[in-house]
């Protein structure tokens, strides 16, 4: 692992021989629990089938608002996995809650270039330190008539990315690839080529994640710090209608350079443990002007999008983002 790396990227971090890229297993540590779903390429097509997933309840505290806690709690739980499915590899999720995603449009430079680009902007447009921080970018399109590139740029604290490698590697699992959850929730429930603007809604008990994917990349992402409510009570409710509200509103008020709107938002999304709860659901969407739909969560595991035994659609919805980590990237 090399730290002194000039502009780091999730990947520079741990660099993996090429076919280690091939793993199946997605593990993602979040605030309530850990949890690891395993994949098995079809044999014939590109698909995928679920072969395993558990989900493990971190101590509570163990994680807070993305920050480890408890590294010795949660290197147990990885260390477990790692025994029980001889997992040595895995596609891992970063905080949502410690990220920072920006759209930017730079000047078409060559592919070799384009870093460099993205780190001279970086500091005009996230409260970071480039010494300090980890980036990685998607592009959204490339311009041929303006020569511009637009694209998403993701940053986050290097000591936070540093402390999620830490654990994994204690337990024995080198992490090959890391995403955020928005990035991961979006590879799975946005269809291939399905390039509208598109709000999705991940919902727990203590936290909502309110993310805008348009031309499949995840453009916007804002996290709050209250949910469904464990006793059930929905006692932000109205908070989140506010926030989803204004999201849709910001994005429908966006202007292209000849002063034309923008797409507005076409389609929520919602998934996550609290969209299980059909009460929370009715009450989040009620006059809803925009149409929603739960995440379908197999939609890009194989061509057929059929259901995959040993799981049902409910749980499901809990472990879309480590699903996504598994697929290949769209891009």
């Amino acid at each position: 692992m090399n730290l002194s790396l000039k502009h780091k990227t999730f990947l520079d971090l741990f660099p993996a021989p090429e076919y280690l890229l091939l793993s199946t297993a997605g593990i993602a540590v979040t605030e309530p629990d850990t949890k690891f779903v395993q994949l098995r390429r079809e044999v014939l097509g590109d698909g995928f089938k679920l072969l395993h997933s558990k989900k493990v309840d971190n101590p509570q505290g163990s994680v807070e608002a993305g920050l480890i806690n408890n590294r010795e709690a949660i290197v147990a739980i990885l260390k477990n996995l790692s025994s029980q499915y001889h997992i040595r590899f895995a596609h891992a999720i970063l905080p949502e809650e410690k990220a920072y995603i920006f759209t930017a449009t730079i000047d078409w430079v060559p592919p070799e270039g384009r870093r460099d680009a993205v780190a001279f902007i970086l500091e005009a447009n996230a409260p970071v330190s480039l010494a300090e921080s980890v980036f990685d970018f998607e592009i959204i399109v490339e311009d041929e008539k303006t020569q511009e590139i637009k694209l998403a740029v993701c940053v986050l604290p290097e000591n936070i990315v540093n402390s999620y490698i830490e654990v994994f590697k204690s337990a024995g699992i080198t992490p090959i690839s890391f995403d955020i959850e928005s990035q991961a929730i979006a590879r799975a429930v946005i269809g291939h080529g399905d390039r509208r603007p598109q709000l999705v809604i991940n919902a727990y008990s203590k936290k909502t994640g309110f993310y805008v994917v348009e031309d499949e990349v995840v453009q916007f992402s804002t996290t709050l710090a209250y949910g469904v409510g464990e006793d059930n009570s929905f006692a932000n409710i109205n908070d989140l209608k506010t926030e989803m509200r204004k999201v849709i509103a910001f994005w429908g008020s966006r202007t292209d350079k000849s002063g034309n709107l923008e797409k507005p938002i076409e389609k929520i999304i919602l998934c996550g443990p609290g969209v299980n709860n059909k009460d929370f659901v009715e009450k989040l969407m009620n006059k809803s002007d925009v149409p929603y739909t739960l995440a379908g969560v197999w939609l890009n595991m194989s061509s057929s999008h059929s259901l995959v035994s040993g799981i049902s659609s409910a749980e499901s919805l809990e472990y879309v983002s480590v699903i996504g980590l598994v697929l290949p990237s769209k891009k």
